[in-house]
């Protein structure tokens, strides 16, 4: 080939690296490549060019002996040196590269063939209660799946002399196609179809499972819920996934769980906020109003004289356990003064006395606003 800038064939700088030049390399080898292009005539020349081109400037005698004398070893020597025209029948030292380009395989050097794998991951739902997520539970659940063949124990046969040597792939595990290209012939290689890659089929497949080496069974499963799990939290139980392929360990279970609203309390994280009821005589006066939370525990709410509706009072502590910690998030209670619908007439005689003693100071819409509004009107 004459000789050429290989610089500005493959759009590179002179003072570019191997990495510069390999992906300069590669993004032109697979728009010009003849196979790919659609004009094919221009593109053989072309991709000649860049080819001429790499083999120079990755190697770096060639390329040193480019930069100092503008031509490339041998390149008018006949015979002199290996120059381009030395890919010995081939693609040699292109190989590797085009293999990683074209996907193809080099002549049966890379091995296809089956490997034991891991099995797959299942993923399904755990919905539980609050009072569940609070004190933490340990549930059962029921799972159908594919498990191990309990007779074959997963491996197809029972029999010492189970498998037979694939006729297909004559035991390779892979299947050999040859593709021609300008510059000669490669091998595609793929996993056999007929034995799955394993190179040997099943002669004597196991009774029990027809030779699949697993069955599908439905099992019940105990799990461990820790106290202060939230929805969106997924727990693990190993090896209660999928079967394994070829002798590979099971997968994973993950339970992903879900915690059903509670009617009465709002969970935000760790903390629990739930709303009381506060007569309006104690919220006037101060008391103390006791409540239960969940499972049973109780509270004391002290009720300062003068509270108004809606303030919100914070029991540190006293929330949800926090998860796989020895802490506890915190519990706020917002106070619903409850103002009477129906009165008596001694009730009623009392609160206009009360009325007409003198000025309340209260902050604005206080409680007894509210009172006054819902017993006789706004004035």
């Amino acid at each position: 080939m004459s000789q050429q800038d290989y610089y500005n064939t493959l759009g590179v700088s002179r003072d570019a690296d191997k990495n510069e030049i390999k992906r300069a390399f590669k993004k032109l080898a697979r728009e010009y490549h003849p196979d790919v292009a659609e004009d094919k005539g221009n593109a053989e020349k072309k991709f000649g060019e860049i080819n001429e081109a790499y083999s120079v400037l990755s190697d770096d005698e060639k390329r040193a002996h480019y930069d100092r004398y503008g031509s490339a070893p041998g390149a008018n020597q006949p015979g002199g040196g290996e120059g381009f025209g030395g890919f010995g029948g081939g693609f040699g030292g292109f190989g590797d590269l085009f293999e990683s380009i074209f996907d193809l395989g080099g002549g049966g050097r890379r091995q296809q063939q089956a490997r034991p794998a891991r099995g797959a991951d299942y993923r399904m739902g755990l919905r539980m209660t609050l009072e569940e997520a609070f004190q933490g539970v340990t549930k059962d659940v029921n799972l159908t799946s594919e498990v191990n063949c309990p007779k074959c124990d997963g491996k197809m046969t029972l029999e010492e002399d189970g498998w037979q040597g694939c006729g297909v792939c004559h035991g390779s595990g892979q299947l050999h196609q040859a593709v021609r290209t300008p510059f000669g012939q490669l091998t595609q290689v793929a996993p056999c179809g007929a034995c799955q890659g394993r190179g040997r089929t099943l002669k004597k497949p196991c009774p029990e499972c027809s030779g699949r080496g697993s069955v599908e069974k439905t099992r019940v499963l105990q799990v461990k819920v820790p106290a202060g799990i939230d929805t969106g939290k997924l727990i693990r139980m190993p090896g209660e996934g999928a079967p394994g392929h070829l002798g590979g360990p099971a997968g994973d279970l993950y339970l992903a769980i879900e915690v059903e609203p509670h009617k009465e309390i709002e969970r935000r994280g760790d903390d629990l906020i739930l709303k009381r009821n506060v007569r309006f005589t104690d919220a006037a006066l101060g008391g103390n109003v006791e409540f239960e939370v969940l499972l049973g525990e109780k509270e004391t709410l002290k009720v300062p004289a003068g509270t108004q509706n809606g303030t919100t009072f914070r029991f540190k502590g006293k929330g949800m356990p926090r998860l796989n910690r020895s802490t506890r998030g915190d519990l706020h209670v917002i106070v619903d003064v409850m103002v009477p619908t129906k009165l008596n007439a001694k009730q009623k005689k009392l609160l206009k006395e009360f009325d007409e003693a003198g000025p309340q100071e209260t902050e604005p819409a206080s409680l007894f606003d509210k009172i006054k509004d819902a017993l006789w009107g706004s004035h």
